[in-house]
């Protein structure tokens, strides 16, 4: 069971003027006391305006971006997604069929279908073939696995008319999981990284050697956490230097002892902080599964006597080391939590598109919330989805993830209390939030205590267009920044990040499109 914690609560307005953007460092013990810094952050924007970094600026139909004396710029997010972004998803020809619903448990005969389709041999585009479900509800009452690469279940549609998978059985469950877990193992020796600062956005760097790296090599940037860049961003006492930020990237060039990166590094490497490494590695994932045009129902999952605990559990799907596959037209009702998918950890490259998490069935009875999506991984696109929930996380991220992530397009509808959305916990880097819509606020924030001890739940991450009826938050971590540009709403107590145009778009309308075109894609 994934239990989730306490986050916040709403956070005290600031000001609603447009013009006002907030500055500074310092903030910590005054945001987490929750007072309302209004003059003086106006004071201190004032005083600093002259010098501060334009961070991204719209020339000649171009982005053109700026950066901090250490380099430090807006990263590329542009890689997110099935293949790294921007290609188009596969159509896997029908292998299996599923005949219509029996009215009774469909579990079985389901599952026989898909361990049919992982016995094929992999065809073109690596897929095996899917697995077709007939119109009609479909009872499920286990749980259905992927284990296999190239195998995509597809419903007749996730409407009136189409598949539905219907939970049956007081038991909070996934019902679906896609993929298990995996662990990193080094191939060769790893080699150091040299340089004494290499900062977000970055695509290169240097290390003491490149034997065995080659352009194509996938290569892991292993950034190692330590006590003493704990205590640097305040978090002494609630964080442990038990974990490493852990980048996949593709080498596509080697000049000397310099690498380039297919895709940006979303925390900086800091020499006096820690010593990274690169290492060739095997990381063993499946890959091009789909979930594609069908509904499910998890109704019945509520009737669990631990619901109460258990919600957390009650899934529609779940990715666990899988890359380069998606989930598209699929909607989730009555589900505890993340009701479409939750992106785990050592997902990698997959893209959740046009999906919907409805009247999801959670636990108002205590402070503790669930989540309507969860994007976890590294380079995952969510784009194009809606929830709706009584009170939700409706767009969140967990701990150690270093990006770049992308939700995109989503929208969250009040239907009882405010949601918030954001970063949940223990640096969350590298997250775009692009034209985001949430009926309640937008916290890309520092939730110290809280929790297990959240801290840093965002950290070099971007809110883009985003519009909040309950105001939005930005700080600033030490070591990292975060951004918004164009967010409407009220800008909340606390907020001293990087905050450009609030109340007024900006162009383009969307970041995370722009970058795809500015890519040539």
């Amino acid at each position: 069971m994934n239990i989730r914690h306490k986050r916040r609560g709403r956070r005290t307005l600031l000001i609603t003027s447009a013009a006002v953007l907030v500055a500074g460092a310092g903030f910590f013990a005054a945001a987490e006391a929750g007072a309302s810094v209004a003059g003086g952050a106006a004071s201190a924007h004032a005083a600093s305006a002259a010098t501060r970094t334009q961070w991204i600026s719209w020339s000649g139909g171009r982005l053109v971006y700026g950066h901090d004396a250490q380099g430090n710029r807006v990263p590329d997010y542009s890689s997110a997604g099935y293949e790294g972004g921007g290609v188009a998803l596969p159509v896997a020809p029908v292998k299996e069929r599923v005949a219509a619903p029996s009215g009774k448990d469909d579990t079985a005969r389901i599952q026989a279908a898909i361990d049919a389709a992982s016995r094929l041999p992999v065809g073109a585009g690596g897929l095996r073939g899917a697995v077709l479900l007939a119109p009609g509800a479909y009872r499920i009452d286990g749980t259905l696995h992927i284990g296999a690469s190239g195998v995509v279940l597809r419903g007749a549609g996730s409407g009136a008319g189409g598949t539905r998978l219907v939970a049956h059985g007081a038991t909070a469950r996934a019902l679906i999981t896609v993929g298990a877990g995996s662990r990193y193992t080094a191939v060769g020796s790893p080699t150091r990284v040299t340089d004494g600062y290499v900062p977000v956005g970055a695509t290169t760097l240097d290390v003491a050697s490149t034997v065995g790296l080659t352009v194509g090599s996938q290569v892991v940037v292993q950034r190692p956490t330590t006590q003493a860049w704990i205590d640097a961003t305040g978090m002494h006492g609630l964080w442990s230097p038990n974990w490493s930020l852990y980048s996949e990237r593709r080498v596509t060039a080697v000049s000397g002892h310099r690498l380039t990166l297919d895709a940006p590094l979303t925390t900086a490497l800091e020499a006096k902080y820690t010593q990274a490494t690169v290492y060739r590695y095997t990381f063993p994932r499946i890959d091009h599964v789909g979930l594609e045009s069908l509904s499910a129902d998890g109704r019945a999952m509520a009737a669990d006597p631990n619901y109460a605990k258990d919600f957390y559990g009650s899934n529609l799907s779940t990715f666990g080391a899988v890359q380069d596959s998606w989930v598209q037209n699929v909607t989730g009702y009555h589900f505890g939590q993340d009701g479409v998918t939750g992106l785990g950890s050592q997902s990698r490259r997959i893209s959740v598109l046009h999906t919907a998490t409805l009247d999801m069935l959670v636990n108002t009875a205590t402070s503790a919330r669930s989540d309507g999506y969860t994007l976890e991984g590294q380079q995952n696109l969510i784009q194009d989805c809606l929830v709706t929930a009584p009170k939700i996380h409706a767009f969140t991220t967990e701990a150690h993830q270093s990006g770049p992530n992308v939700y995109s397009r989503c929208t969250a509808k009040l239907t009882q209390t405010d949601y918030d959305a954001g970063g949940h916990q223990r640096w969350g880097s590298g997250t775009l939030y692009d034209q985001v819509t949430v009926d309640g606020t937008l916290l890309l924030v520092n939730n110290g205590s809280r929790g297990t001890g959240h801290g840093w739940s965002d950290a070099n991450s971007t809110a883009w267009n985003c519009v909040t009826t309950g105001g939005y938050e930005v700080q600033q971590p030490p070591t990292a920044h975060n951004w918004a540009f164009g967010c409407t709403g009220p800008l909340l107590s606390g907020s001293n990040g990087e905050v450009t145009s609030g109340g007024k778009p900006e162009l383009p309308a969307s970041l995370y499109a722009e970058q795809l075109r500015e890519r040539g894609l």
